[in-house]
């Protein structure tokens, strides 16, 4: 085989090899390989293909007569023959561009296309959960998904027509390639678009925006491109047709990548004298020189439209005639003694050439998007390689524990502030101030119980059948817990600089500095404290009661006339003896009991004296014995339950500080937790970071070996163009 030929036989193995490698993942290549089958098909039958191309039919009849006649000629070549065909149009059909929005899922950088829509310049495409959308989104498949999330729509910037996303007003936004818009966005080809969350994963809506720039096919079907698919064109012209309009514009608009030879052939008038044939040879052969065509055309004059008889042999032809065919002829076949292989293999080359431009557009993309995909897989072994993972973890757990102990230390100092203020009885807003307040203002009440007078407490003097335990225990229980649900609620969120609620806050923030991570707070909210558990036990009650020890009016005045009779004598006495009367007891009690007969006014004035005297005076002894009493009971009561309520707090306080120390716990049980996420994670980290190392490995090999591909399939276009 000519080396040409060789080489083209070469070329197409390769090519075959480097189409056969893709035609599972692009079926449309098929095709294209049968096409380069039927190239292999004709470089190996080593056939010239022959086009005949004429004004008229017969003279294009002629010259397929005149070369089938010849053995060598029918066996070496594919003869054709035409008439000369309307010149294609040049087509003026612009570049289109096809827009397609695609719902894909991503997995390990491949792309699965769920749905595929080809946009629309006068639509509005708008995506979200309601049915009624042209992008509709199923809410429970797709998260964070609004009623109206966002909307494609053409749009005009600098003059040109442009594809843009906005934001719908959404709760949680639109991303393109990752970044948050705000308002509206031009997208560019493969833009990728999510909802809802800056990345794709499972349940988040992704789009893949694709625009492509598509130049109308050529019309190949066009009869003028079957004529010139040819290695030999042969053209027959009457000479009649000397500055043919329709000869002149297929020569000059002739392409002639594929055709090697080019030949002329003039049919002569055969009954014209020699001189005038000369003549007229001349002024074809000056008129083809003078179109300055690019390409050189064989002119080979002679009588071809004799060789439309069917027994041409028979006829009689002149010596000039017959040498100028026998030296068309002598032309014509030296081409096939000169390796034709090579012209047939020109022609084939420029096919495939053509045919080769697709696996190459094929393979420039797939080697950007291996490129991409590099450089995503190299980013992302940077964002885990860039961080030192296991010192920031460890000083999050040390912030977290550093917080937590000062907290609980603080939060204890607190409770033993507030214990020893509610219990402060130098204050009166403590409960022991209060409690004391509260006994002070009751009053004594005097009552009948077994035939005997009594005395007890009670909020009112009239209030004879209340229990003034039950009151007491009741304000004591009822300040008590408001006290304690006030200081649990500083416990929960103010303590210690935000309380308990605002330490697990802080702590979530400490270690929530890895994406995703803990989506949720993974420290338990704090339990709820019984306060009025401690309140519902029956309480000890005291004697609040005491026998009132108060004298008969008779017997306290006999008591008081016995205790005082002495001091009435004395004075008694002292008065005659200041009046200068000696008397003893008779006569002064004789004297005595004169004057008042004398004076009846005087006796009946001493006698109301007496009695006045000696009522006030029981009156007095009985409010102070009851004073007394109350007193008493007032002292013993106050002190009872005043040791009842610092008991109380005592159990309060208790209560909150196990409650602290329950939440301590759990505190400590989720860092144990987390601990271990951590671990799980940098286990995960360091898996990540070789699964990327070897799938870099994999795709940097796939990368050189696709950029041999396409250096090779470059070369192969340049060597068959």
């Amino acid at each position: 085989m000519p080396p040409k030929a060789d080489k083209l036989q070469q070329t197409i193995d390769t090519v075959k090899t480097l189409f056969h490698r893709q035609l599972s993942e692009y079926p449309e290549l098929g095709d294209i390989l049968v096409k380069i089958n039927r190239i292999e098909t004709l470089l190996q039958s080593k056939k010239l293909t022959v086009q005949i191309v004429a004004r008229e039919e017969k003279l294009s009849q002629a010259g397929f007569d005149l070369l089938t006649q010849i053995p060598e000629f029918k066996q070496s070549c594919n003869i054709k023959y035409d008439l000369f065909p309307e010149i294609p149009v040049a087509s003026e059909a612009k570049n289109q561009s096809v827009v397609k929005l695609k719902l894909v899922k991503i997995l390990q950088d491949n792309i699965i296309v769920d749905r595929e829509y080809s946009l629309r310049e006068d639509n509005v495409y708008v995506m979200g959960r309601n049915p009624q959308l042209n992008l509709f989104l199923d809410g429970g498949v797709y998260k964070g998904v609004s009623w109206q999330h966002a909307a494609v729509r053409m749009t005009v910037d600098d003059g040109k027509k442009k594809w843009l996303v906005e934001d719908l007003n959404s709760r949680n936004g639109v991303f393109v390639n990752g970044e948050r818009i705000s308002g509206s966005v031009i997208l560019e080809d493969k833009d990728i678009i999510t909802l809802a969350y800056p990345s794709y994963k499972e349940g988040i809506a992704c789009w893949y925006f694709q625009e492509e720039i598509v130049t109308p096919a050529t019309n190949e079907s066009h009869p003028y491109y079957d004529v010139i698919d040819c290695d030999i064109l042969l053209m027959a012209a009457d000479y009649k047709d000397y500055q043919s309009e329709k000869i002149v514009s297929f020569l000059k608009t002739i392409n002639d990548e594929k055709i090697s030879k080019h030949f002329l052939l003039l049919d002569l008038n055969i009954n014209q004298e020699e001189k005038q044939l000369e003549a007229t040879i001349s002024q074809w052969e000056t008129w083809l020189e003078s179109l300055n065509l690019p390409y050189k055309i064989e002119f080979y004059p002679l009588a071809l439209s004799f060789y439309c008889q069917e027994d041409f042999s028979s006829a009689s032809v002149s010596k000039s005639m017959q040498r100028r065919y026998d030296k068309f002829i002598k032309a014509f076949s030296s081409i096939f003694k000169r390796q034709p292989e090579n012209l047939l293999a020109k022609r084939l080359s420029v096919e495939l050439a053509s045919l080769i431009l697709p696996l190459e557009k094929i393979l420039q993309e797939e080697y950007e998007d291996l490129r991409q995909k590099i450089v995503n897989l190299q980013n992302e072994k940077q964002s885990l390689a860039g961080k030192n993972w296991k010192e920031l973890i460890r000083n999050a757990m040390a912030e977290v524990k550093e917080d937590k102990e000062k907290f609980f230390k603080q939060v204890k100092s607190d409770l033993s502030q507030a214990k020893a203020a509610v219990l402060d009885s130098f204050s009166k807003k403590s409960i022991v101030g209060k409690i004391q307040n509260f006994v002070d203002n009751l009053k004594p009440v005097v009552f009948k119980k077994e035939g005997q007078p009594h005395v007890k407490l009670a909020i009112d003097s009239n209030d004879v059948a209340s229990d003034v335990n039950e009151i007491i225990i009741k304000f004591i229980v009822d300040n008590l817990e408001n006290w304690a649900l006030n200081e649990w609620k500083k416990v929960l969120h103010f303590y210690g600089n935000g309380g308990l609620i605002g330490l697990l806050n802080r702590c979530y923030d400490y270690i929530n500095f890895i994406p995703d991570l803990f989506p949720d707070c993974p420290f338990n909210q704090p339990a709820d404290l019984d306060i009025k558990g401690n309140f519902l036990v029956s309480f000890m009650t005291i004697e609040s009661e005491v026998r009132h020890k108060q004298d008969s009016l008779p017997a306290f005045v006999m008591k008081s006339i016995r205790s005082n009779l002495m001091q009435i004598m004395m004075m008694a006495t002292l008065l005659f003896a200041i009046l200068g009367l000696r008397v003893g007891k008779n006569e002064m009690f004789a004297q005595i009991s004169s004057v008042l007969k004398r004076f009846p006014i005087l006796l009946g004035l001493a006698v109301f004296a007496i009695i006045f005297f000696l009522v006030n005076s029981y009156n007095q002894d009985n409010n102070l014995k009851l004073e007394e009493a109350a007193e008493k009971l007032r002292k013993e009561v106050s002190s009872y339950y005043q040791s009842l309520s610092k008991n109380l707090v005592e159990k309060i306080i208790q209560d909150m500080n196990i409650a602290l120390e329950y939440e301590a716990s759990r505190l400590d049980n989720s860092l144990e937790v987390i601990g271990e996420v951590y671990e799980e994670y940098l286990k995960e980290v360091e898996r990540k970071q070789v699964v990327i190392q070897a799938n870099l490995d994999v795709l940097k090999e796939k990368e050189k070996t696709l950029a041999k591909e396409i250096t090779e399939v470059k070369k192969l276009i340049a060597l068959s163009g």
